[in-house]
């Protein structure tokens, strides 16, 4: 009997034996599922320790723009920076040109319209030919307006990272208009290439004078004008993990097996790794398969968005990178220390149940990582970009993301004038070192700034630790890094 899908969601889904999740999930008959990545994952209401509704900005952004159809432009604009920075790319361009019709005057608006019109156009390919040779694989060819992405996957799923890639371009350029800096938006494609192997990966870092590079997941190339990343099912961790879920599939088929030629009234014993041996009839033994079939799901499912929320946001991370000298946010490669460039391109990194969450969300991977850190970070010694210039090493990045996200959230028109300090400090002024720039922007008691940073970090949540129903276990907090 076909069944309709009702309209309860869980939007914030915590498992029984670990794991939880942002995503969206109906109930279907007695079913709750959840898909990602174009698949269904189905469970029992047992699977799950709590569900929250709500949290998927998509589904309160008509509540949202209903609410201020009538008020004045800037109301309506502030509702469009929100779903902008939460990842509600089209809503906020069909909501920004709205507001522009009504009123062309409000100038944050136009700056965006603009960006957005010009955006619009198809840019034509850069001469791409060395780049591709110098990978040193064979690679596909898929094109988006703004962006050009050398392959080694399915067509549909390099359709898919165009169509996320552009997302980021138009979420950048939207974010610094609306900002009042000016950009240069792209006048080529712009080129990534997209590793099916992170061997091959590695291999291109080693012979492209990026050796010390070799252990990151993806890397802005300054000399070729190009992102290089990996797929990260590619990784010893994915790889062990799919390996695992596939035995456990074969141990449940034998299980089905020997099930399907048992008697009615008959006993069956069973030995599956990690489980005490027991003894089972037909009927608990189906429903006992049943229940480990889920278990099995309900790891792909953590481990598919696990996968996404690292290759996909060290795609828009690395494309940060990439905009940022295509555009001329950074007009030289020494304006910027190095902790406000990374610090910049983690801002964009967030991506949720497979969904990317928009710009300086709290992070679900950064976030428990500092909260690693020992000692307590301190200011004035990553303002030296200590901890940089040596690859990539945990603490200094995440310290580097700590610092963004509060600048922007609590320090924001300072954060513009430190950025418009360093990108064209004025004649009468020589900031040497950007320090002495930060100084201006921000004031010179760094150890007040300091406290106020750390308090701030120590109150921001995710919105899973938000609902949380106990602490996460320690597997549930483990670091990829």
């Amino acid at each position: 009997m076909a069944t309709t899908p009702s309209a309860t969601r869980g939007d914030l889904i915590y498992f029984r034996d670990g794991g939880r999740i942002q995503i969206p999930a109906t109930t279907e008959g007695r079913s709750i599922v959840v898909r990602l990545g174009g698949e269904s994952y189905e469970f029992a209401a047992e699977d799950m320790e709590k569900r929250v509704p709500g949290q998927i900005p998509a589904e309160e952004w008509p509540a949202r723009r209903a609410a201020v159809a009538k008020e004045p432009p800037s109301a309506r604009f502030a509702a469009a920076w929100w779903a902008l920075e939460n990842g509600l790319v089209d809503e906020a361009a069909e909501e920004l040109y709205a507001i522009h019709a009504v009123d062309p005057s409000h100038e944050p608006t136009r700056r965006m319209v603009a960006v957005l019109d010009d955006l619009k156009a198809p840019r034509e390919d850069p001469d791409f030919g060395p780049f591709r040779k110098a990978l040193g694989v064979s690679t596909k060819v898929a094109r988006g307006p703004q962006v050009l992405l050398l392959h080694q996957h399915p067509d549909d799923e390099a359709a898919e990272r165009v169509e996320f890639i552009g997302r980021i371009v138009t979420a950048y350029h939207l974010l610094f208009a609306g900002s009042g800096v000016p950009l240069t938006t792209p006048r080529r494609r712009l080129v990534l290439a997209w590793f099916a192997d992170r061997a091959d990966y590695r291999t291109f870092l080693m012979a492209n004078d990026a050796q010390a590079f070799a252990p990151t997941r993806g890397y802005y190339h300054p000399t070729w004008n190009a992102v290089v990343i990996y797929d990260a099912r590619s990784s010893d961790q994915q790889r062990g993990d799919r390996a695992a879920f596939a035995k456990r599939r074969e141990e449940l088929a034998t299980l089905r097996e020997g099930l399907e030629g048992l008697p009615a009234a008959g006993r069956l014993r069973i030995a599956i790794a990690g489980r005490r041996p027991q003894v089972v009839g037909k009927s608990d033994g189906r429903a006992l398969a049943d229940r480990l079939e889920r278990d099995v799901r309900r790891g792909e499912l953590l481990l598919e968005a696990e996968r996404r929320a690292y290759d996909e946001g060290i795609t828009a991370h690395e494309m940060v990178h990439l905009l940022s000298a295509d555009g001329g946010l950074n007009p030289r490669h020494d304006a910027f220390p190095v902790w406000l460039q990374e610090g910049l391109a983690m801002q964009f990194e967030v991506v949720r149940g497979g969904r990317w969450a928009g710009i300086g969300q709290p992070h679900d991977i950064r976030l428990p990582d500092w909260r690693r850190i020992q000692p307590a970070p301190l200011l004035e010694p990553l303002l030296r970009d200590r901890g940089f210039g040596r690859g990539y090493s945990r603490d200094p990045y995440v310290e580097a993301w700590a610092l963004v996200y509060f600048l922007r959230a609590r320090r924001g028109d300072q954060f513009l004038k430190f950025l418009d300090l360093l990108r064209a400090p004025g004649v009468d002024l020589d900031f040497s070192q950007p320090r002495d720039a930060f100084r201006r922007a921000f004031g010179d008691d760094v150890a007040a700034l300091e406290l106020e940073w750390r308090q701030y970090l120590s109150t921001t949540k995710t919105p899973l630790e938000l609902h949380e129903p106990h602490p996460p276990t320690p597997a549930e907090t483990r670091s990829r890094d």
